[in-house]
C-alpha cells in the first residue's frame, strides 16, 4: 500500500499521509510544525477525510489544529480511554513544555474491529500499555502502531496510564499475532516487521 512517512514535531514524529486512487487521504498522528504534511497534501491535491490518533500524547495531537484549520471537513479519530487527554495539557503532557494544547472541537471514537472511513477500510486494535486509550490501525500488510512497539524496543509506560505488563501482553497477543510480513511502522524511528520483532525484540523475549 502507498503512504508517505513526514517527520513533524520537536520529538521527531512519524506523521503518515495514506492516500487512496480516489485522491482522498488519512493522517496518522500529526505532530506541532505540520506544514511539511499540508504542503503535501496540497501538492498531491489529496483530500483529507481523517485524522487518526493512535494515542494522546502531545507529540501526536498537536498537529490536529493545523490540520483541522485547513481542511475543517476532517473528522478527528482516539480511543475514548484517551480522548479526555485532548483537553488537558497536564495528561497529555504539552504543559510539560510549555505548550497548553486543547482540542475540544468535534471528536470521534475509536473502536476495536473493522474501520471504514470513505473508501478506506482498515482493522483498529485497541492496545493499552503505554497509554490506556492506544491503538494501531492495520491496513493491507502496513500496521500503523504509534509508541506501541518500535524496532527493536516498546513504549515507555512510565507515564500516567501506564503499565509495562499491559503493553507487553497486547504486544503479544494483537501485533505479533499478525502475519509475519506486517510491516511495522511506529511513531518514531524507523520501520520495521513483525518478523524481525519476534526474532529480536529483546522485550518480547520469553513471549
Amino acid at each position: 500500500m502507498d503512504y508517505k512517512k513526514i517527520v513533524t514535531g520537536r520529538i521527531e514524529t512519524n506523521t503518515y499521509v495514506i492516500p487512496n486512487d480516489s485522491g482522498d487521504c488519512l493522517i496518522v498522528d500529526p505532530a506541532d510544525n505540520c506544514g511539511e504534511v499540508i504542503a503535501y497534501i496540497k501538492e498531491n491535491k489529496l483530500n483529507p477525510l481523517a485524522i487518526l490518533l493512535t494515542h494522546g500524547h502531545f507529540d501526536h495531537i498537536m498537529g490536529v489544529t493545523e490540520i483541522v484549520g485547513e481542511y475543517d471537513d476532517a473528522e478527528v479519530y482516539i480511543h475514548d480511554g484517551d480522548k479526555g487527554m485532548l483537553g488537558n495539557p497536564a495528561r497529555n503532557g504539552s504543559a510539560y513544555f510549555g505548550e497548553s494544547f486543547t482540542f475540544s472541537k468535534s471528536i470521534n471514537p475509536l473502536a476495536e474491529g473493522v474501520m471504514r472511513v470513505g473508501e478506506f477500510e482498515f482493522k483498529v486494535l485497541h492496545t493499552p500499555g503505554h497509554t490506556q486509550g492506544g491503538c494501531v490501525f492495520v491496513f493491507d500488510g502496513v500496521c500503523f502502531c504509534g509508541d506501541t512497539i518500535f524496532a527493536g524496543s516498546v513504549g515507555r509506560t512510565d507515564l500516567p496510564g501506564g503499565d509495562h505488563g499491559q503493553l507487553i501482553g497486547c504486544i503479544n497477543e494483537k501485533i505479533m499475532a499478525l502475519p509475519p510480513e506486517t510491516t511495522l511502522c511506529p511513531g518514531h524511528g524507523g520501520r520495521t516487521t513483525v518478523e524481525r520483532e519476534k526474532r529480536s525484540n529483546p522485550y518480547l523475549r520469553g513471549f
